[in-house]
């Protein structure tokens, strides 16, 4: 990406890859009669993928930096549009962290391993689901905030975040296996949240994670998850769904009330 439009230019990447994904196999195995040259572009592939999304990823909580001197008018560093970010998370719910059946495609995944099909996939999602929840990012946001009442707030993006994560209990949809893994890994990085602090380094990115905003606004998000499982375990269309929802139920227990 060497354009100004992050978005764009990662949503003309994937219609790229998309034609590369599903021709694949005719572009190696078919023609070499061996499937090690299949397995080696396919994690070429998800790498490719996960950098494309990387790109989309720095836009939300991200600042412009600007070389100026002093007797330059405006600002050296300013908050990425509050419009941008939100387009930005927008597309990593629908690009990123829907289920993707057309990169995890079981005509040649059963060619190249016997297992691991879900495991190496889910690992690329919760890479960018852990960058996007830092101690870091929400601290700029937090920051942004102060700034500007205008710019893109913490609080914002915790409820757009959950309620792209968690969009089943609102469409009483089924979770398929990458979304509740993923949904599982969304809770355990609030877990995160809630716990760890940042070293104090004397960079510009440190800030009292205990003291500041952050775990209220982390706690609020867990407890309205709560009371949307609860209700959701009880609507559940499969076994699955149901189990899973009382399984989250339980973890976010165990966050909220630590014994």
């Amino acid at each position: 990406d060497i354009g100004n439009n992050s978005v764009k230019a990662s949503t003309y990447a994937l219609k790229n890859l998309k034609i590369v994904a599903e021709n694949l196999p005719n572009w190696t195995s078919s023609q070499t009669n061996d499937y090690n040259d299949l397995e080696e572009l396919y994690g070429e592939l998800l790498s490719t993928w996960s950098r494309y999304v990387g790109h989309v990823v720095t836009q939300v909580g991200g600042v412009h930096e600007d070389y100026k001197n002093p007797n330059q008018d405006g600002s050296v560093y300013s908050s990425v549009s509050k419009t941008t970010q939100i387009e930005a998370l927008n597309w990593l719910h629908r690009n990123a962290f829907s289920t993707p059946t057309w990169m995890v495609n079981k005509k040649y995944l059963q060619n190249i391993n016997y297992s691991g099909y879900v495991e190496k996939f889910s690992n690329q999602q919760v890479r960018h689901l852990n960058s996007l929840l830092s101690l870091e990012r929400i601290g700029r946001l937090l920051d942004a905030e102060y700034l500007d009442s205008n710019n893109y707030t913490a609080i914002e993006f915790l409820k757009n975040i959950k309620s792209g994560i968690w969009k089943e209990t609102i469409s009483n949809e089924n979770p398929s296996i990458f979304r509740r893994n993923l949904q599982r890994a969304y809770i355990e990085r609030m877990e995160y949240l809630m716990k760890e602090e940042i070293k104090n380094t004397k960079s510009s990115n440190y800030y009292n994670v205990s003291q500041s905003d952050l775990r209220a606004l982390v706690r609020s998000e867990l407890i309205n998850l709560k009371k949307s499982l609860n209700s959701s375990k009880n609507t559940s269309k499969t076994e699955v769904s149901k189990i899973h929802y009382i399984d989250c139920i339980e973890r976010i227990n165990k966050i909220l009330e630590p014994k």
